[in-house]
């Protein structure tokens, strides 16, 4: 296993075109989503009551009544609403094809870095967005069986502690049976950048699942772990080098996310014997 995250750190180490492409592509749906955010927050901020010291209970019930009746009772929030909706369909449309450069870029080292990318997005595009489809009915399945109970369970909720008991459990089940499809598809997308056979790629999946995940939770436990230093020193320290501080995590987090898939495909390729 550590043989292969440091193949796989080398690999990502060599494709500077891909860290950066995916790293402007966050950062820009980052900018995005905040500028949309911040149109959405501030008008209705503009009557809030400033400082709580000193203002009295009845000037905030107030604020959130008007807040909640604007969002509830009319349709300022339809727009916003039908414009999320138009970004994540762009979203979906978009993610298919950055995987698909991504992976075929990691299987054809030999070919310029901008021209793999682009090549692997005209051929395996296609093939792609039939997986992403299939990832996505399969990840949103077990919610017709599980919503309902959770929504029962919620309800019976007392207080905010058993709410949030209660909720987790689906939560974390839904997170893990994710992530699990998560791996199974990067494998299904590596079988086919190689144009290797499925029940190689499958077998590949099985017999050595547990170096597999033993790769994907250590990497996921230290960006996990940037993360909340990241997190805890923006509460601590506001400033601008805690902007700077933030960007750079978010860079880290794309390396992460590459050396994460390049370092699978590492064992992939030797294990399903591809050379």
């Amino acid at each position: 296993m550590i043989t292969f995250l440091k193949e796989g750190w080398k690999a990502a180490a060599r494709q500077p075109f891909l860290v950066l492409t995916l790293f402007l592509y966050r950062f820009a749906w980052g900018f995005g989503l905040y500028k949309l955010a911040q149109s959405i927050i501030l008008p209705l901020m503009y009557r809030h009551p400033g400082s709580l010291e000193g203002v009295p209970a009845s000037q905030l019930q107030l604020f959130l009544a008007e807040g909640q009746f604007i969002l509830l009772k009319t349709d300022i929030s339809h727009s916003y609403l039908w414009l999320l909706l138009g970004l994540l369909l762009v979203r979906m449309v978009l993610t298919p094809l950055l995987n698909a450069g991504l992976y075929f870029s990691l299987a054809n080292t030999r070919l310029n870095a901008g021209y793999r990318f682009v090549r692997g997005i005209r051929e395996l595009g296609r093939s792609y967005y039939l997986l992403f489809a299939a990832q996505m009915a399969l990840t949103l399945a077990p919610l017709y069986w599980v919503l309902p109970k959770a929504i029962r369970s919620i309800s019976a909720a007392r207080t905010y502690e058993a709410l949030l008991w209660n909720a987790l459990p689906y939560l974390g089940g839904m997170l893990v049976y994710g992530y699990l499809l998560h791996l199974l598809f990067m494998f299904l997308q590596f079988g086919r950048a190689w144009s290797a056979p499925l029940n190689r790629t499958l077998g590949t999946l099985l017999r050595h699942s547990p170096a597999i995940l033993g790769m994907a939770l250590l990497l996921l436990g230290g960006i996990l772990l940037v993360s909340a230093l990241v997190t805890g020193a923006s509460l601590y320290w506001a400033s601008f080098w805690t902007l700077v501080l933030y960007q750079a995590y978010r860079f880290l987090e794309t390396l992460f996310g590459v050396w994460t898939i390049a370092a699978q495909h590492q064992l992939f390729k030797a294990k399903t014997d591809l050379f």
